[in-house]
């Protein structure tokens, strides 16, 4: 290079640099939404143009069905088409039912047509993902469907068959834009979300690992952990109908989701235990864990840094393998290297931390094991002898359940009554928008939050379709000037859905511009029609919102009381039933609780503390009771058995009731257990490993109690 020209080739090279991360920023950030938006907008005309050439009554609600299913994702957008057809079928066949029985009996058909939104509320709320939207399209479609037909019966066919041709219109184009227009496939989500938990879990561990545990970040991370596990269900369930690989990997992710539960828990639980064990001054105990989770730490990692694909998720297997082959040499060099003099108590508090990392171990090789497996071609995927986990189950509150449905019910009848008693001309769109508000947002986190975001929204859809049906489809002459005119809307709308923050507003503008835009087969619109439809869309939002103020199932402290007795009882469970409660299931049904409930996208909230703590304190405690319970057949002295028995009791009494008395009386029994345990001649009968781990999980749940930041000592239902 000329040296006379070096200083400008050293500009140059300064100005590609922030150019090129300009440019990627631009890539990852601005150009996905640009390109969703382009592909919301190519959708909605397609549908138009399909729907006005082959003469459908309501093109609208083609562009509304578009609007509905489109997402970012094409696997999502293929698993909401589904089940929107699924259950707009359902709703049109109960809809002919309905009118073919009731049509002259208007009470009598507003009576089961309550009754079956209830029903169909209450399913969104049991089940999960689309499965849930499925039973709410089941619920509104009658509405759209069944009250138009009971002003005219004899066209309830025509209207019900309408209704879906313009449906299907809308589901075609959205899923052929969605995966041949810069399609985004779900399975690289998904990638992408499993390889950032590892990594996450794994800087995590090496900061637990080198750091004092109360600097840890141990309890939100969980928490996020948590709010993790559920979404990657969600991702799975919308990416099974992308492609054959995504298919082929559904086990798997499956069991992926159900030992990092294992995982995340275990981990928490030694943190807890390191904590206790520095409150109570055992400084040396808890550094002497430190230094045997620093060989689990490194093992996790990769020159450094933590697994970034599943192809180097295999190496950490190897290394776990090795790991695992010189562990028990490791922990009795770590038992050696204790000082002289160590009570009893600091004993058993070692030799439980060593018990809970051990479990760590196993449950991390196994972890990574199936991680790793990912690399495996997609024809080899289910060429495994590995068991695969059950699927997620299902655990719900029956009561808020049960009041999910009564409240959709309540909605309907609310504004059926003013519809009847006022002879309101816009009392079915009333109807139709206050059911649709009444059982859409049933499941959200808060329902009066997302409530008053599309209140806003339909305010902002009405001011849209107000331009739209009275400035510029006046103008519009042939269907591109016809597509001009509704483009605005549109991309508003998508853009807002765009915004998480904004995204329940933008569903609102999407919902009320495309219902109340203003034509049909031909330009039909009203200024008197169009402002009776606006106000009857804004009162029956407004009398959804007040029915979720006043039965409110998720931030209420009542509902948040029942999450917690629901909570307490997996551990009464636990302790009580007959064949012991396993891990998954109790991972299972205390996390999804939790998810139903909102508290796990709450868990900054301070009167979600509550709910949380218990979710913790109940797998601690519940891991700890099954792993006894699993020991209980190794004894057959009925005089060493009788007082564990006792301690189980003793913990479901207080989780059943808790209360001072009840959390003395567990303390007291669990004492005399370990008494009875650190006994040798009542011990001799057991094996060295049943012996150290019932002494282990005894001691957890002892240290547990007598914890003053658990749900137990904090919670005002514990005295």
């Amino acid at each position: 290079m000329n040296v006379l020209n070096f200083p400008s080739a050293l500009r140059r090279s300064r100005w590609r640099v922030p150019a090129q991360v300009a440019w990627r920023g631009w890539l990852n950030e601005d150009a996905p939404v640009i390109g969703y938006l382009f592909k919301v907008l190519l959708a909605c005309l397609l549908a138009m143009w399909l729907s006005l050439r082959f003469e459908l009554d309501q093109p609208r609600t083609a562009l509304l069905t578009v609007a509905i299913v489109m997402q970012s994702r094409s696997g999502m957008v293929f698993a909401k088409s589904y089940y929107r057809l699924l259950g707009t079928l359902v709703g049109v066949l109960v809809s002919f039912v309905l009118v073919a029985l009731f049509a002259q009996e208007r009470m009598l058909f507003l009576a089961y047509m309550a009754l079956w939104i209830g029903l169909c509320t209450a399913g969104s709320m049991i089940y999960r993902n689309h499965q849930s939207y499925a039973f709410v399209l089941a619920g509104y479609t009658l509405c759209i469907v069944g009250l138009p037909a009971t002003l005219a019966p004899e066209q309830t066919f025509a209207i019900g068959v309408t209704r879906i041709s313009e449906i299907m219109i809308g589901l075609i184009s959205a899923t052929l834009v969605s995966d041949l227009v810069f399609p985004q496939r779900m399975w690289d989500v998904m990638l992408a979300s499993v390889r950032r938990r590892f990594q996450d879990f794994s800087d995590l561990l090496r900061a637990a690992a080198s750091q004092p545990a109360d600097l840890v970040p141990g309890r939100l991370a969980v928490l996020r952990f948590i709010g993790d596990i559920f979404s990657l269900e969600s991702f799975r369930a919308s990416a099974v109908m992308e492609n054959d690989e995504s298919r082929l990997q559904r086990l798997r992710l499956s069991r992926m989701n159900q030992e990092f539960m294992e995982v995340s828990t275990t981990f928490h639980a030694f943190m807890q235990l390191l904590l206790r064990q520095r409150r109570q001054g055992r400084g040396n105990v808890a550094e002497a864990l430190q230094v045997l989770l620093q060989p689990l730490s490194a093992a996790t990692s990769l020159d450094g840094h933590s697994a970034r694909t599943e192809h180097e998720a295999l190496q950490i297997a190897v290394q776990f393998e090795k790991l695992r082959a010189g562990f028990g040499t490791t922990i009795e060099t770590a038992r050696r290297q204790l000082p002289a003099p160590l009570d009893e108590q600091a004993r058993i508090a070692f030799e439980t931390g060593v018990e809970l990392l051990q479990r760590l171990t196993e449950e991390l090789h196994a972890y990574v094991r199936t991680y790793g497996a990912l690399a495996a071609p997609a024809g080899a995927t289910l060429a495994t002898a590995e068991p695969v986990s059950p699927r997620l189950e299902m655990h719900y509150d029956p009561l808020a359940v049960a009041l999910a449905g009564f409240r959709g019910a309540l909605a309907l009848a609310v504004l059926a009554a003013v519809w009847i008693l006022t002879d309101w001309r816009s009392g079915l769109e009333a109807i139709t928008i206050g059911v649709i508000t009444s059982t859409l947002f049933a499941t959200a986190p808060s329902p009066t939050q997302a409530i008053r975001q599309f209140f806003m929204g339909a305010v902002l859809g009405t001011g849209l379709a107000y331009l739209c049906n009275f400035h510029w489809l006046t103008e519009a002459q042939g269907f591109l000037m016809l597509a001009i005119a509704v483009s605005p809307g549109i991309l508003l709308a998508a853009w807002l859905t765009t915004r998480p923050e904004r995204a329940i507003m933008g569903a609102g503008t999407f919902i009320v511009f495309l219902l109340h835009i203003g034509f049909n087969s031909a330009y039909s619109a009203n200024p008197v029609t169009f402002m009776n439809d606006a106000v009857a869309d804004l009162f029956a939002v407004l009398v959804a919102g007040t029915l979720y103020g006043l039965i409110d199932l998720s931030t209420s402290r009542w509902s948040r009381r029942r999450i917690a007795a629901a909570l307490r009882n997996l551990v009464v469970s636990a302790c009580r039933d007959p064949l012991a409660l396993r891990r998954a299931r109790l991972e299972t049904a205390a996390r999804d609780l939790v998810q139903r409930a909102g508290s796990a996208q709450r868990i900054a909230g301070e009167e979600d503390r509550a709910v949380i703590d218990w979710l913790l304190s109940t797998l601690e405690i519940g891991h700890a009771v099954i792993a006894l319970r699993e020991h209980l057949p190794d004894i057959r002295d009925a005089d060493l058995a009788v007082p564990l028995h006792t301690s189980l009791e003793a913990i479901a009494c207080l989780f059943e009731e808790p209360s001072a008395a009840a959390w003395r009386h567990a303390v007291d029994c669990i004492e005399q257990a370990l008494d009875r345990l650190s006994d040798p001649q009542e011990a001799a009968v057991l094996s060295a490993a049943t012996r150290r781990t019932l002494q282990s999980m005894l001691h957890f749940i002892h240290s547990a109690l007598l914890d003053d930041n658990t749900a137990l000592a904090t919670s005002p239902e514990s005295c």
